[in-house]
Order: structure tokens, then sequence, then C-alpha cells
């Protein structure tokens, strides 16, 4: 009997949310880590050109990315419709 998959497809626009919860993530714990190299860190020259090349390059990181992700049209569906032609008996072959 053939597994057979309805008729649903979900925009790739879902894995932004993914992205995005990945972004708060980040920035919360970039933010926490700056707050501590500030606070209990040795003041210096030093400590500011750490949290000043740390922060350029967070931003340059994640505005390439973002950037990168606006080439795409996030509307297209995935449909799970053709995954099933990948499925046979042997897909988890006795050992």
């Amino acid at each position: 009997m053939p597994f057979d998959l309805p008729q649903i497809s979900i925009p790739i626009g879902v894995l932004l949310f993914v992205f995005a919860a990945y972004m708060v993530f980040y920035v919360l714990y970039s933010l926490f880590n700056i707050y501590h190299l500030i606070r209990y860190g040795v003041y210096g020259f030093g400590l500011y050109v750490l949290v000043t090349v740390f922060t350029g390059g967070t931003i340059i990181l994640v505005s390439a990315s973002i950037f990168f992700l606006m080439e795409y049209d996030w509307t297209l569906p995935i449909s799970f419709q053709n995954t099933a032609d990948f499925y046979n008996n042997d897909l988890f072959p006795r050992l």
C-alpha cells in the first residue's frame, strides 16, 4: 500500500520564522555578552576595540544575510505531494 500525502503546501516564508527566532536569540545573547564585557571587562583600549569589532561584525553579517534573503520569492509553496515518491520499503532495512 503506497503512502499518500494529501495536497498540503506551505509557503517557504515559514522558514523565515526559524531565521527570525535565531536572530532574536542571537541579539539577546550578544547584548548579554557586550554588557558583561563592558561591566566586568578590563578597562582599556583593547576592550573597546573588541566590543567595536564584535558589534561591527554582527551588523555586517546580519545585514548581508538580510540582503541575500531579500532576493528570493518567499511566497512560493512547498508541496508535499512529490516527497512520498522517494519512499520505498527499503528505506530502513533490517540490520
